[in-house]
């Protein structure tokens, strides 16, 4: 269990260890498997291993799937589905974390501090949809799943792409085109090579 990746330098004692490694349950699935389905009662907080899912992008493990949705008693908005050959997942029921978690301070501190990156990431995604154009999403989004890489290759469909910056297939398509053109990348197939990250951070940064 990941529990670095998940709740950072927590000192806890073994029993304390012991107690929170049995209140959670490991899930492995496989490929186009669903993690959970929209409507469903969110009833576990929920963490990715190893491996990937698909939920409105691509997500790859170890982080948290969800947090908020089980502390609202909410429903999931949207499937998520696994993306790689296998993955590996871990619920944590609210029906016995929710009393354990009001004797440990450092656990819960933890998970409040991972819910407000989740609620950051979610701001400023927000705020690129209403600051950004199509070309500076485009250009965001390739920074975003390229990371230290000067490549990276298509795991999606381009029409989910597109839904997820919020613009049409077309546009996420000619977006690409213009962007080749001006010789910021290139495009082979599904593998798209990042040729002026400077540009594309101009381009992203712009409003």
């Amino acid at each position: 269990m990941p529990w670095r990746a998940l709740l950072g330098d927590v000192l806890l004692d073994g029993e304390s260890w012991s107690a929170l490694t049995s209140m959670t349950r490991l899930r492995r699935c496989r490929a186009g498997d669903l993690v959970w389905q929209r409507g469903e009662a969110a009833v576990a907080m929920r963490a990715l291993c190893e491996g990937k899912v698909v939920a409105r992008g691509p997500l790859t493990g170890p982080l948290w799937l969800d947090l908020h949705t089980a502390w609202l008693e909410g429903r999931y908005e949207d499937d998520v589905r696994v993306g790689s050959g296998s993955a590996l997942l871990m619920e944590w029921p609210m029906s016995v974390a929710a009393m354990w978690l009001r004797s440990q301070p450092l656990v819960l501190e933890a998970l409040v501090r991972a819910v407000s990156a989740q609620m950051r990431d979610a701001q400023d995604a927000i705020h690129a949809l209403t600051t950004q154009d199509a070309t500076g999403r485009v250009a965001a989004w390739l920074l975003t799943q390229a990371g230290a890489a000067s490549e990276l290759r298509l795991a999606e469909r381009k029409r989910d792409v597109a839904a997820q910056l919020s613009i049409s297939p077309e546009t996420f398509s000619r977006a690409l085109r213009q962007l080749a053109d001006r010789g910021v990348l290139a495009v082979q197939g599904y593998r798209i090579v990042l040729l002026d990250r400077v540009a594309l951070l101009a381009l992203a940064r712009c409003r």
